[in-house]
């Protein structure tokens, strides 16, 4: 009777061991929010109460489009990055530090969203005036990056954008705000993409200082840079053959053996003001009109050419070349498009070309 029992129970300890094996959550699961202290562990599953010890060790426990968040003051060490995740050091001293490597590498899908906040990226440096690391951060691949109160030093190059893995032909949006980039032995940002990988930055209220050349935009690369500061580097502002940087508004370069130019000077809100006249005048004296540095594109459709050009002149821009196309009768000699549209500033004296109707 035993001997019959003992392979039903056998069978029947079998199963219940593989529905335990079955229930059992996976090891490997990501959590969406984790976290890294100075004392922590990377064996650890990140977690608040059992953090891990890198941004390395808890970016692999990390789920897509999640969060790392600094427990307390650390050097978390290098990282690099493949996936949409945000890391914040934010209220903490948060290190990335680095020596002969990398900082941070953004190596992320086509459709990731990378931001990092509140860092301080850091190459180890062997001597003074020496550049220990390769690049703070190495923009390689992703849809958009967000760059958020970080301090990076001591690399040949704070910030590099080749985007050699991004999609073809298709932007990567940056955005960089608040950076404080100082003592970078070549580049303080640098937008240099590999051909037909364009990429588009907007810099605010950053400052870049002791880097042979403060910012460099090369062709398919495009920045627009306002409230931000360059100084004592070697050259300030670099565009490269067909890259462009526009000033926006409130930037300041000064104290750099040569202050480059910017590809212009886009609009900054500027319209005209009056000066009122002294709180106790001797003499009255009537306010005086600044004169306006821009010209705003009035509206000209359903306006004959002497009209548009009444109009032009009078916010100081000038007609261009009238085209003239069939159209209906109610649109004979009335212009049907014009080649700015409405609203747009431009520099004072720019000609406005126009269609009209015949």
């Amino acid at each position: 009777m035993g001997t019959r029992l003992l392979p039903r129970l056998v069978l029947a300890l079998g199963i219940a061991l593989a529905g335990f094996t079955f229930l059992a959550p996976p090891a490997s699961a990501q959590a969406s929010r984790t976290w890294v202290s100075g004392v922590g562990d990377d064996v650890n599953p990140c977690s608040r109460t059992a953090p891990c010890k890198t941004w390395a060790g808890a970016i692999s426990k990390t789920a897509v489009g999640g969060t790392i968040g600094a427990m307390d003051d650390g050097g978390y060490g290098p990282v690099t990055i493949t996936k949409a995740v945000t890391i914040d050091g934010s209220g903490h001293q948060a290190y990335a530090l680095a020596s002969g490597t990398n900082g941070i590498i953004i190596n992320a899908p086509a459709n990731a969203q990378v931001i990092l906040r509140g860092i301080d990226v850091k190459g180890a440096n062997t001597a003074e005036g020496t550049c220990g690391g390769v690049s703070g951060v190495s923009i390689l691949g992703a849809a958009s990056v967000r760059l958020d109160n970080l301090n990076i030093s001591g690399f040949q190059n704070a910030v590099t954008a080749p985007l050699t893995n991004s999609s073809l032909d298709v932007f990567v949006d940056m955005s960089f705000n608040n950076v404080q980039v100082a003592d970078n032995c070549a580049y303080g940002i640098r937008i240099a993409p590999d051909a037909g990988h364009p990429g588009r930055a907007t810099i605010d209220g950053s400052t870049i200082t002791g880097s042979n050349v403060a910012l460099s935009v090369a062709a398919g690369g495009e920045a627009w840079v306002s409230n931000s500061r360059f100084y004592l580097n070697n050259l300030g502002v670099e565009p490269v053959g067909a890259g462009k940087i526009h000033s926006l508004c409130n930037n300041q370069v000064a104290g750099n053996a040569s202050d480059g130019a910017f590809t212009d000077d886009a609009h900054c809100g500027i319209t005209p003001t009056t000066t009122p006249p002294p709180a106790t005048p001797t003499t009255p004296t009537a306010p005086t009109t600044v004169a306006p540095q821009y010209c705003e594109v009035p509206k000209l459709k359903k306006k004959t050419s002497a009209q548009a050009a009444t109009l032009l002149k009078d916010e100081g821009c000038a007609l261009g070349k009238v085209k003239k196309e069939s159209a209906g009768a109610a649109k004979k000699n009335k212009v049907v498009s014009q080649a700015i549209p409405p609203g747009t500033f431009v520099k004072l004296g720019t000609a406005v070309g126009v269609v009209v109707g015949k």
